[in-house]
């Protein structure tokens, strides 16, 4: 997509905040909340260590990805069509920006995309809205839940 070009409603919509606490807090911390609101974590990824072991790459700042999957979710989804399964999970990013000393999470919903790039089979749309809205209910929490209890969570 081209700067000039408008945003899709997923990227739009995409859900950003920021943390003041250190990198090393914040990945574990908002890995936390996406557990406590029933998400599974597949997996926790260091972007940044990845780039610079195999491309020798250190420029891009402290990134990781929490790829994480709601059961109700993923059932809706492949109920939907088990092609759709090749979009899921989701995924958040928890990085850092060179001059800012904030850590930033961020996360573009993929039913969202699966919505908005027509992935679904047609005749489905409705279901699939059901899908959005169940999942940012989901990822409202998280967020809300992140924002709610971040003041504390450095706190020993």
């Amino acid at each position: 997509m081209s700067r000039s070009q408008t945003p899709t409603p997923t990227a739009k919509e995409a859900l950003h905040l920021t943390l003041d606490m250190p990198f090393e807090d914040a990945l574990p911390f908002v890995q936390l909340e996406h557990e406590l609101a029933d998400f599974e974590t597949v997996k926790v990824t260091r972007v940044d260590q990845m780039v610079e072991g195999m491309l020798g790459h250190d420029d891009i700042g402290q990134t990781a990805l929490l790829i994480t999957c709601h059961p109700e979710v993923a059932y809706d989804a492949l109920s939907i069509d088990p092609t759709l399964g090749g979009l899921l999970p989701c995924t958040t990013a928890v990085y850092e920006r060179e001059g800012d000393d904030l850590v930033h999470v961020h996360h573009t919903s993929v039913t969202k995309a699966i919505r908005d790039l027509g992935c679904a089979p047609d005749g489905s749309e409705a279901d699939v809205e059901e899908l959005v809205e169940k999942t940012g209910e989901h990822m409202t929490k998280v967020w809300n839940n992140i924002q709610q209890h971040a003041d504390t969570a450095t706190e020993v």
